[in-house]
């Protein structure tokens, strides 16, 4: 019988150092896992700062973009005002009619006498519209 007792003493022996390791084992894992924890954790605290920041950030450029487009429609309104006042003027006076249309004859092309002749301008004035319509297309290309 003492044999018997040697060997359960023996096999009670093992058990207790297989669980000794495996106890070991999972404390292990467990440190492991709980570092990859606080790891992850710090991960999300800094996501959420920048997350943070840029809601701020895109907060600000929300702001900043509504005043731009105030802005804009304040200067589309009196960019508007301005073509109104000048066709206001331009149907008021008579020889900005002339000079409109003469403007445009040169435009499409006309010669120093259809100017004249068209417009009813001295020559002196239609030849300074043709030499500013030549100027311009000079600096155009």
């Amino acid at each position: 019988m003492d044999w018997i007792n040697l060997v359960a003493l023996l096999v009670m022996l093992l058990g207790l150092v297989g669980v000794y390791w495996l106890t070991h084992k999972a404390n292990r894992h467990i440190d492991s896992s709980e570092a990859k924890m606080a790891s992850l954790e710090l991960v999300i605290k800094n996501l959420l700062s920048k997350h943070r920041a840029a809601e701020k950030e895109l907060q600000e450029l929300h702001v900043a973009n509504a005043s731009l487009v105030q802005e804009l429609e304040r200067q589309a309104e009196q960019v508007e005002q301005a073509f109104i006042r000048s066709a206001q003027i331009e149907s008021q006076d008579p020889d900005s009619k002339l000079y409109t249309r003469a403007v445009k004859l040169v435009e499409l092309g006309a010669d120093l006498e259809e100017v004249m002749r068209e417009c009813e301008l001295p020559k002196a004035e239609a030849e300074l519209l043709l030499s500013l319509r030549n100027k311009m297309k000079g600096q155009a290309s």
